[in-house]
């Protein structure tokens, strides 16, 4: 089943709520596949074009060709126009350096950091965040074989990613994008896996050395990298196999804000609470995933309940569009519609893609959103919950 779900918690437009970082943090970890992550502001927690060679893992760091979309192209994808303005500005930076792996070319394209350069909005317990960070990041394989953007493709669950900037003196299982209030969005064009990463702003760490990573995986893997608590340098561990990717940071020193730095790390470290926000998620990830295992687009009827407020017909001719629906609760969910994705091969009813996403609350706090193809070419979106008896 694990080739027809994925998890979305996607934030947009100004949502009335948003999940805490433990929530961030979990959501991850329950991703299966990487086809719905396809343009979507998730809490979390990208990619470059093939080379005609490709270096020992991790050794090679070199430029990104002009293949690839620019920072500001990247953000205008994702239909954020102030965002793309803030990219081409003279505050922003851009990078595109590469590094290289035995299946995948990761490029480091360009950062912009700010209050209030975004169109599209993050909210967190009611209150706006509009001080933040943007980091547009790329991901191909170095094959050159296109990226696989059908579910039923047995590839297609490789294409997991953690993207997370890291401070230098923090450990990075605590302090990472998870705990820095991070929502990505990502999209895949010409074969390449662009991901537009957000994150409370780092230019208050600018002063120390500040790391981007860029590993396979849902979370900080401490196999990937070492961390040196003595120095508090981060570094990648040479013997790994996969993915792990590391990049310096060019941040301006004059930037940096210690005193606000340490008030913002303070409450990230309490490694005990830590623990048991962890325990207690992973407690409703596993009974959520148990429940979705079961769920089919032939039986959702039997196991959840459409709520009919959330119901949207999409025309026959849009496509690319976002179907967003504020819960009675005021959760934000929101889903992308990609005709080409969601209905390969142009079969009318739902799409095998069932989007889902939970909090520590396992089965009682899911939300499931599906696709449905009319036979006037129409597709009806809708929020489904599950029913009542079958977790209580």
């Amino acid at each position: 089943m694990s080739d027809r779900f994925d998890h979305i918690l996607k934030q947009a437009l100004a949502p009335d709520q948003t999940p805490d970082l433990r929530l961030n943090q979990k959501i991850l970890n329950q991703a299966k596949e990487r086809e719905e992550m396809k343009r979507r502001k998730k809490w979390v927690p990208g990619i470059v074009f093939s080379l005609v060679f490709a270096l020992a893992a991790g050794t090679g760091v070199v430029y990104a060709a002009y293949r690839l979309l620019t920072p500001e192209q990247t953000a205008e994808k994702v239909g954020d126009k102030k965002l793309a303005q803030a990219f081409s500005g003279e505050d922003a930076v851009d990078i595109n350096e590469t590094q290289h792996f035995e299946k995948y070319d990761v490029t480091l394209m360009g950062i912009a950091s700010g209050e209030d350069i975004a169109e599209c909005v993050t909210e967190k317990n009611g209150e706006i965040l509009n001080d933040r960070t943007y980091i547009v990041t790329a991901v191909s394989r170095t094959d050159g074989t296109p990226m696989p953007e059908n579910a039923a493709d047995e590839a297609y669950g490789d294409m997991r990613f953690f993207v997370s900037p890291l401070i230098q003196g923090c450990n990075p299982a605590l302090v990472n994008v998870i705990s820095m209030d991070g929502v990505y969005t990502e999209f895949i064009q010409d074969d390449v896996l662009y991901r537009l990463t957000e994150c409370s702003n780092i230019e208050i760490f600018a002063d120390r050395t500040v790391y981007l990573c860029v590993s396979d995986g849902d979370l900080y893997n401490e196999e990937a990298y070492n961390y040196d608590e003595s120095t508090g340098e981060i570094t990648r561990a040479e013997d790994y196999k996969g993915v792990n990717a590391l990049f310096e940071l060019p941040l301006d020193p004059a930037l940096a804000d210690p005193e606000t730095a340490e008030e913002y790390l303070a409450p990230l470290t309490g490694e005990e609470e830590e623990a048991s926000d962890e325990d207690a998620y992973l407690l409703g990830s596993k009974e959520a995933d148990a429940f979705m295992e079961k769920v089919t687009p032939d039986n959702i009827d039997q196991y959840a309940e459409r709520i009919e407020d959330s119901v949207q017909t999409f025309g026959a001719d849009e496509d690319g569009l976002m179907y967003k629906y504020a819960m009675p609760d005021g959760e934000f969910v929101a889903r992308y519609i990609e005709r080409e994705r969601d209905f390969p091969d142009g079969k009318q009813g739902m799409s095998e893609r069932i989007a889902y996403f939970h909090d520590e609350n396992g089965v009682e706090s899911l939300k499931m959103t599906t696709l449905t193809l009319n036979a006037d070419g129409t597709v009806t979106a809708a929020v489904y919950i599950p029913k009542e008896d079958l977790y209580r």
